[in-house]
């Protein structure tokens, strides 16, 4: 991972003072809700007084792109404020309004979020565009947040054509409903999104994750079958492979469980926690 290059590190450490936090602990929620965090990883960069520059919120596997971008927020280049700064010249283009749009989203301002798409859909000419696509999803998703109305959301899920957006959409409704904590809400709408993308492997991890993670036990067997169906499309999946092993010994299924964390430690033998959850499996049995 980028963060563990030395050279990254070396400039974090010149020009940061570097805090990590682990989101499912209490201080983490509490940190996590404060900054409205919307996903892992995610990192924010302030200034000493606490004025947030700019955030990164997950990671494409471009290490140098990461780098770059922040040597940028530091330098105030591509931060929010250096965009909206640049809106006084450029109100008309549709890509500087974008960019300021993801920015609101990514901080978790549904309402400064949706009034920057809207200018996107006005000024886009090309409705086909990825852009203007993406635009209409995170009009669906903010009016969703920002309302506190999933219609938006269920509308534009079913209805959207394209694959990405469609799993962007379902996984944007199942956090909204998590957050209602709805628990049914989030099972139905995990089992819509496995209809509508049947071949969709992430889906269908996440949704095996959830049910292990929230400690479901009525549908543990389920959440076993979606992840070895998850398997069969994408059988070198290290977490898949995880995922399998958590909900297996979950499940009291501890010999299978060691034979799936096994697999997921032979695929990512860097993986401590692979090796860590392995052992446990191991000492449950003697």
């Amino acid at each position: 991972m980028v963060f563990k290059t030395k050279d990254f590190a070396d400039y974090i450490n010149t020009n940061y003072v570097a805090l990590k936090l682990d989101g499912d602990t209490d201080s983490g929620r509490k940190r996590r809700n404060q900054w409205l965090v919307p996903g892992y990883p995610t990192i924010i960069f302030f200034t000493f007084d606490g004025e947030e520059i700019d955030r990164i919120v997950g990671f494409n596997g471009n290490k140098d792109e990461y780098f770059q971008l922040l040597k940028d927020y530091t330098n105030g280049k591509n931060t929010l404020r250096d965009l909206l700064s640049r809106l006084k010249t450029g109100a008309d283009n549709a890509q500087l309004n974008f960019d300021i749009a993801k920015k609101y989203n990514d901080r978790g301002d549904d309402k400064n979020a949706l009034i920057y798409f809207e200018k996107v859909l006005a000024l886009e000419p090309d409705h086909s565009s990825e852009m203007y696509l993406e635009a209409e999803y995170n009009i669906a998703e903010s009016k969703a947040y920002s309302e506190d109305d999933p219609a938006y959301l269920q509308h534009y899920a079913k209805n959207c054509r394209n694959k990405y957006l469609k799993y962007s959409a379902y996984s944007s409704l199942t956090r909204f409903f998590h957050l209602k904590k709805d628990q049914a809400k989030v099972i139905s709408t995990y089992e819509e999104a496995l209809t509508e993308l049947p071949h969709d492997a992430s889906m269908m991890n996440s949704y095996a994750w959830y049910i292990f993670q929230n400690k479901v036990n009525d549908y543990y067997e389920r959440g076993i079958a979606v992840a070895k169906k998850a398997l069969e499309i994408e059988p070198k999946a290290d977490s898949i492979w995880d995922t399998l092993g958590q909900l297996l010994f979950e499940a009291g299924y501890t010999d299978e469980a060691i034979e799936a964390m096994q697999k997921a430690a032979d695929l990512a033998p860097d993986e401590s926690s692979y090796k860590e959850n392995l052992e446990r499996y191991k000492a449950a049995k003697t």
